[in-house]
Order: C-alpha cells, then sequence, then structure tokens
C-alpha cells in the first residue's frame, strides 16, 4: 500500500480507537498510566500510543540540598522499586501495567503523575491559576508541611530579615523571647531563633491558609502559639 493509503486507513483506525476507548475508562487508565511510565522510566523509547506527556521539574535546582533530606530519599526510593519491577524491554510494558491488580496500577497512575506537579513558585513567570490549583491540590492531599521541611537558620532564618526573624519568634514563642534576641546580630539571631522555634512546628506564613491568617488577627501571642499552620502551597 501507499503511504497516502496507509496515513488513511489509519487515521479512520485512530477514530475508532477514540470511540471504543472513550467507553472504556478502565483501560483508558491503562493507557494512561502505561504513556506516563513509558516515558518516564523507558527514556526515548516513544512507546506510548496516548498523547499525554509527562513535564518534570527538577527541584534541585529550585532548592539547595533538597536531595539529601528524608522525603526525596522516599521518593527515591520508590521510584526505583517500581523501576526494579519492570521488564528491561518497553514492548512488554503494556502487558505489566494491564497485568497489574487496580491498586498497584493505580499506584503507579499516582507516582507518574505526582512526578509532573510543579508548584515553584518563579519570579519571572505569571501563573497564578496554577498555583490556585496547587492550593486546591495541597487541601485535598491534606499535605501537612512539618512533615517535609524544619526550620532552620539554614532554611529560612539566615535567608530573611531580622525584622522577620523577630516577627517569627513572636508568632511562636511569644513577645518576651523576641525582645530577648532583638539586640543580636543577625547570624546569632537566626540560630537562636531556630532554638527558640524548635519545638513549635512554625512554618512560613506561604504555607498557611488564608484565612487562619485572618483568624490570627488580634491574637495575644500565647494564643497565637497554641494555633496550627494548616498548609496552602503557593
Amino acid at each position: 500500500m501507499s503511504d497516502l493509503l496507509v496515513r488513511n486507513l489509519t487515521a479512520y483506525s485512530t477514530l475508532g480507537l477514540r470511540l471504543n476507548l472513550s467507553e472504556e475508562p478502565g483501560i483508558a487508565v491503562v493507557a494512561v498510566t502505561h504513556a506516563l511510565a513509558a516515558q518516564i522510566f523507558y527514556f526515548g523509547a516513544n512507546a506510548h500510543v496516548v498523547g499525554i506527556q509527562p513535564i518534570k521539574t527538577d527541584l534541585t535546582a529550585h532548592a539547595d540540598g533538597i536531595e539529601d533530606i528524608t522525603p526525596e530519599k522516599v521518593w527515591a526510593d520508590r521510584h526505583a522499586n517500581w523501576a526494579t519491577q519492570m521488564p528491561g524491554d518497553v514492548a512488554g510494558f503494556w502487558s505489566f501495567v494491564a497485568d497489574l491488580d487496580h491498586e498497584g496500577r493505580m499506584a503507579l497512575f499516582a507516582h507518574c503523575v505526582a512526578l509532573t506537579v510543579n508548584a515553584v513558585k518563579l519570579p519571572w513567570e505569571r501563573r497564578p491559576r496554577a498555583l490556585a490549583t496547587a492550593d486546591r491540590l495541597a487541601e485535598a492531599v491534606e499535605l501537612d508541611m512539618s512533615g517535609y521541611w524544619r526550620l532552620t537558620a539554614r532554611s529560612y532564618l539566615g535567608r530573611v530579615t531580622k525584622a522577620r526573624i523577630l516577627d517569627a519568634v513572636r508568632e511562636g514563642t511569644g513577645t518576651e523571647a523576641a525582645e530577648r534576641i532583638a539586640d543580636m546580630k543577625k547570624l546569632a539571631m537566626a540560630v537562636a531563633a531556630e532554638q527558640l522555634l524548635a519545638a513549635t512546628g512554625w512554618l512560613p506564613a506561604l504555607w498557611r491558609a488564608p484565612e487562619l491568617d485572618q483568624e490570627r488577627v488580634g491574637e495575644t501571642p500565647s494564643e497565637q502559639t497554641s494555633a496550627t499552620y494548616p498548609v496552602a502551597a503557593e
């Protein structure tokens, strides 16, 4: 057959595939999982038929030392565990995905989708709708950043102004503690603040639900210390 005839006939078969697949949500999950995972785990194989491409953001380019924290190592171990289960040849990968039980397939699907999440806020980007969606996603998965981030002089306190350091101490432990370190030089203040806030669970305002900050207006320092800090990713 001529190339033109093959092109014509396969256009018809693609339409048929689309219509049939639209009525089979279970197989659609297999197809999407296959497309995402094939591109993530088999570099350059070009074995996917579903036109969905994962876009991965390298977080190490945005946060120094993030590769050394426990959550990143947990992620890397999970990724490696999936890789060891997969066939060496991508030709057998469809069968691998299709033969997974529902729980396993959805776990692989979630793993691949999660790898494409990008809630990094860059100064030159304007994507308020995407960041608003990140807020909704954080709520949906009940994200608690206290499990993934620790307040230290390196991670935050040494990178903000003295006024912000004092604000954090005032919120976390009260006015008296903030006054005790107010005359220190910035580095010493950051180290002292790290010790004062170590057990408070204090998080930057970036990760707090907006409604919580509104509720906290007018509270005394002791009342503020007892408050929790739910997350709203930005």
